[in-house]
């Protein structure tokens, strides 16, 4: 597959804005039938300890249903080849001018009825780790829409001074002084954004589910080892999702 070159204008729009998006005719990546099939043999792993990590969320009625599995490429061949492969490492790398390494892998199931996240920025969440810039690449598996919640950002929130309440939660009166823009995706679509950017979701108002990879990223040059440091501290302060233990509160992060 030919490398995806991006334009000047793309390169210049991430800059100024913070975001870039990719539809999935563009960058070629994936096959969005195929993504939904990893996604679904993902979402049906068995819950073992020491491997990939699940996590539940509550429900208002009290029911707890999965919410997220995360550290799980090294288990899939396929989701493997996608997130280490040097295609989208190279894409990424024409955005942040250095190698990238993945960092931390999770695919998100917005169940029908689901939680949204609150607003947030992703950077806090990783600070313990390493004071850097982080970049996201997030791949819709299903569609996203408004209707079922989709990633709403405000552009060029990545440089400005952005009030914090609580971790990497955002003032109530900052929120509502931004115009935030919603992000619809289509199956395969690719959302990059980096750790600093402003972004929240809201509830999956559908009947039907719906899930998104996202896949974090670092620079060569902040490291080699943090995604080893990054899962071994997660598994020890927010333990997977078992069955013997209460629901954990995950700290602020990237969530759609």
């Amino acid at each position: 597959m030919a490398p995806v070159r991006l334009t000047q204008d793309q390169l210049d729009d991430f800059e100024t804005n913070g975001f870039l998006i990719l539809r999935v005719d563009e960058h070629k990546l994936v096959d969005p039938i195929e993504l939904q099939r990893w996604t679904s043999e993902i979402r049906d792993l068995p819950r073992v300890h020491g491997k990939w990590m699940p996590y539940d969320e509550l429900l208002p009625s009290g029911e707890r249903q999965l919410m997220r599995t995360e550290n799980f490429v090294d288990y899939h061949p396929g989701f493997s080849d996608l997130l280490h492969g040097k295609e989208l490492r190279a894409l990424l790398q024409q955005l942040t001018r250095d190698e990238m390494l993945l960092f931390k892998d999770k695919i998100n199931y917005k169940q029908a009825g689901g939680n949204g996240f609150q607003a947030h920025l992703d950077a806090p969440a990783y600070d313990h780790i390493g004071v850097i810039e982080h970049t996201t690449a997030n791949i819709a598996v299903d569609p996203a829409t408004v209707a079922n919640g989709c990633v709403e950002v405000v552009p060029g929130s990545h440089k400005m001074d952005v009030e914090l309440v609580e971790g990497g939660r955002i003032s109530q009166k900052w929120e509502l002084a931004q115009r935030w823009i919603p992000v619809e995706l289509q199956s395969g679509d690719l959302l990059i954004f980096g750790s600093h950017l402003a972004h929240r979701s809201a509830n999956n108002g559908t009947a039907k589910p719906r899930a998104s990879v996202y896949a974090t990223y670092h620079m060569v040059s902040d490291g080699t080892d943090l995604r080893t440091r990054y899962y071994a501290d997660r598994r020890e302060d927010f333990p997977p999702d078992h069955g013997e233990w209460e629901t954990v509160v995950l700290p602020f992060e990237d969530n759609g």
